[in-house]
């Protein structure tokens, strides 16, 4: 194998643990239904899960170059 299969296996399998880590040791608690305006929405997306969004942005953006990049053509 080469050295780039070995990186992206072991990239692969620490990011499994990572997601499987926070599911599993999660405090999941009963939430109630309520009703939010949209400027509330905002404000706690950017406040209390800012770190998250802007994780879950970097992922969505390597995403979308590894689609670029596997989509484009080769010249030969």
């Amino acid at each position: 194998m080469s050295r780039q299969t070995i990186l992206a296996i072991l990239a692969t399998i620490v990011l499994l643990v990572i997601v499987l880590g926070t599911v599993v040791l999660a405090a999941w608690s009963p939430g109630e239904i309520t009703e939010i305006g949209m400027e509330e929405l905002g404000n706690s997306m950017f406040e209390e899960y800012g770190i998250t969004f802007l994780v879950v942005g970097v992922l969505m953006f390597a995403a979308m170059l590894g689609g670029v990049f596997l989509a484009k053509e080769d010249d030969r």
